[in-house]
């Protein structure tokens, strides 16, 4: 097979001007079946991927979309290949190898209908096991830290003014940049709660985002975040230190918050046991991949968390569409317009309506003469 390779990977110019018979040479990770339809609608030939098309951390269907469609897919190629072919490069697949010329460029493994069915058999077992391992340790934490959870025992109350208003929970772990540079406008208008978890509070200050509550292990909080002025809410688990000393030196009040759970997780708790209507969070996984690939415990911390906190809980990116989508006033204007022009046209067309506007008519000359008489 042969074609002209183009690289599509997000910010690659060529991505948007890929042609039926190009090969695409991406980098994606656990290809979904967006992105396959997308590669599929252009009609590339063959699709190279730096990266692992499925990883097998869940049954993802963007290589069988691709399969299904007479798409060749070659995984696993390495990023090599960005900086051994340029874009443009007119190249051949035999088998798993990436030719120019006659000179082999990179090797991956070809994915044929039978590799793509055993990568996806091999997917669907590892989420049953992932999901089983889920299901045993979020039980474990439930009943750990059941008061706390269902009762709210040891939660921290935070000062009456930052009580019932909204909240924004900003770590910095996925895509948080993008996240709060999405809400400035949410920042701005609806002026809520900003409880910085950890080393989020440094970068919130050095944006002039003044956090109202800074939250995290002691050796997360740096004496910056200490004297902000924000209330602090240390977190550690049972038998954990606190670290007192360190905060009579900043000579401030503390909160001491002991639970097992991730301390992003224990934010949510705070935010919802004092009130808050609606909980937004910044720098939390965006996807199942992003939520499973980490620790088994911190897994089950996050999934028990966000189911209590269900019903207040949204994520930076729906807040940011919602607030974004505007009212103009001038439809509203015009709808009034039309809405008085449409029962003037309707009394004008009755008898009562008809001897109204004559007596409106005959009162308009006198109106003017009235008002000329004022004017000086």
């Amino acid at each position: 097979m042969e074609g002209v390779a183009k690289f599509a990977r997000p910010g690659d110019n060529a991505a948007r001007s890929l042609k039926p018979g190009d090969i695409a040479v991406v980098d994606l990770t656990d290809i979904d079946r967006a992105q396959a339809e997308a590669l599929v609608a252009r009609q590339v030939r063959a699709v190279v991927n730096a990266g692992s098309s499925s990883t097998g951390a869940y049954p993802n269907l963007g290589p069988s979309v691709l399969a299904e469609a007479g798409v060749l897919l070659v995984d696993r190629v390495g990023q090599r290949v960005f900086a051994d072919l340029r874009s443009g490069d007119r190249i051949s697949i035999r088998g798993g190898a990436v030719l120019k010329g006659d000179k082999v460029v990179v090797r991956g493994q070809a994915m044929d209908d039978a590799a793509v069915s055993a990568s996806l058999g091999a997917a669907e077992q590892g989420l049953a096991t992932q999901l089983g391992s889920l299901t045993a340790n979020a039980a474990d934490h439930l009943e750990r830290e059941r008061a706390m959870l269902l009762e709210g025992a040891r939660v921290p109350r935070l000062a009456k003014r930052l009580r019932g208003r909204p909240v924004v929970v900003v770590s910095t772990t996925y895509d948080w940049q993008d996240d709060l540079a999405s809400l400035k406008r949410f920042l701005r208008e609806r002026d809520p709660v900003v409880i910085a978890v950890g080393e989020a509070a440094d970068e919130l200050l050095s944006r002039k985002i003044r956090p109202h509550v800074v939250l995290g292990p002691v050796d997360t909080l740096s004496d910056r975040a200490l004297r902000s002025g924000a209330d602090v809410i240390a977190t550690s688990g049972a038998g954990q230190p606190v670290g007192h000393e360190r905060f009579e030196k900043a000579e401030v009040d503390v909160h001491t918050f002991v639970a097992a759970g991730q301390p992003s997780d224990l934010a949510i708790v705070v935010a919802e046991e004092n009130d808050a209507p609606v909980i937004v969070q910044v720098g939390q996984p965006k996807d199942l991949v992003q939520f499973l690939e980490r620790g088994a415990a911190e897994v089950a911390s996050s999934f028990v968390t966000r189911l209590r906190a269900s019903r207040r809980l949204v994520d930076a990116a729906a807040v940011a569409q919602l607030s974004a989508r505007s009212v103009s006033a001038w439809p509203i204007l015009l709808l009034l317009v039309v809405s008085v022009a449409a029962v003037a046209v309707a009394l004008a067309s009755t008898p009562v309506g008809q001897e109204w506007f004559a007596s409106l008519t005959e009162a308009l000359p006198d109106l003017r003469t009235r008002l000329e008489g004022l004017l000086p």
